[in-house]
């Protein structure tokens, strides 16, 4: 190799290096422009904050005290204070309906007619016979005063005259169970019988529910039977009847706890004028144990 090519050669890398050199501190000076830049973009924004100091709102209330009322919760459901499938002590053909569906009705009130022509010729003639024995023994009885009969004879008369009038009466009874009638006041169901239908003894012939007042039954642990006594107030609501608070009184605590819940069977007895709560139905209740308590209260979002 020339000299000449040495000398071309050792310029080539001199010129590389210094453009090397210039690059870098052009780098160099970049980037500590720009963390120069964010630096003092910091400390203004800094001042500017010291300028202005931040303002924290603060709200405040009066920690007061409040009652709050001990309460036992339970699931109860709704049963008529009385409830019966009206039915008929005799078999027969339903003659005549009295009754209206879902009628309230009155107790003694005539619901069903049952076919009895049979049993009132019958009983008119057990009348008639019950008629004429008692007019005999009046009769004998005349004579035995002015010792026309026998003592034995107005005795005979004397049976016979109870014998008739008791078998009058006995039918009597019998033609009355022909006619069903209401046992209590209250609310009649859906009708099970048809005019011209024959029904058998113990055959259901309408629903009865006596619903004003109504009980709610539920049950409470065992722990808490030390807390209960009859009087005690009860208070339900209903999801159908949104805003309405139905209150009672308990009446009777089951003596006895099921084994195998540890559940104690409580009935409470509640006002229904409305006929608002119909048996059956779910109802969540509250009773009331204790006085009412005061305790000092914050708002959760303060805690």
């Amino acid at each position: 190799m020339s000299v000449e090519q040495n000398t071309n050669q050792n310029e080539k890398q001199k010129h590389t290096t210094k453009r090397m050199i210039v690059m870098i501190i052009c780098l160099v000076i970049l980037f500590a422009g720009i963390a120069g830049s964010k630096m003092l973009s910091g400390y203004l924004n800094y001042k500017k904050m010291m300028a202005y100091p931040m303002t924290v709102t603060v709200s405040a209330m009066k920690a007061e005290y409040s009652a709050w009322q001990p309460l036992i919760k339970s699931s109860g459901s709704l049963r008529a204070i009385r409830g019966v499938n009206v039915t008929t002590d005799y078999a027969g053909l339903v003659q005549t309906i009295f009754f209206q569906p879902g009628a309230v009705v009155k107790q003694g009130d005539v619901l069903v007619q049952l076919n009895a022509n049979s049993d009132i010729a019958q009983l008119r003639a057990l009348e008639a016979t019950a008629d004429l024995a008692r007019i005999t023994y009046n009769r004998d009885k005349a004579q035995y005063a002015v010792q026309a009969i026998s003592k034995a004879q107005l005795d005979t008369d004397e049976g016979n005259m109870k014998n008739t009038a008791a078998q009058a009466a006995a039918q009597a009874a019998t033609v009355a169970k022909k006619l069903i009638r209401a046992p209590f006041a209250g609310r009649l169901g859906v009708s099970a019988v048809n005019p011209g239908q024959y029904i058998n003894v113990g055959d259901k012939v309408v629903t009865l529910q006596q619903l004003d007042p109504i009980y709610v039954d539920f049950y409470v642990p065992q722990q808490d039977l030390v807390q209960l006594k009859n009087g005690q107030s009860i208070s339900m609501t209903m999801d159908m009847l949104p805003g309405k608070n139905f209150t009672g009184k308990i009446t009777t605590i089951d003596p006895l706890v099921d084994t195998s819940t540890r559940n104690a069977e409580v009935e409470a007895t509640v006002a229904n004028p409305n006929n608002e709560l119909i048996p059956g139905m779910y109802a969540p209740v509250e009773v009331t144990v204790g006085e009412p308590l005061r305790y000092l209260t914050l708002p959760q979002t303060a805690i």
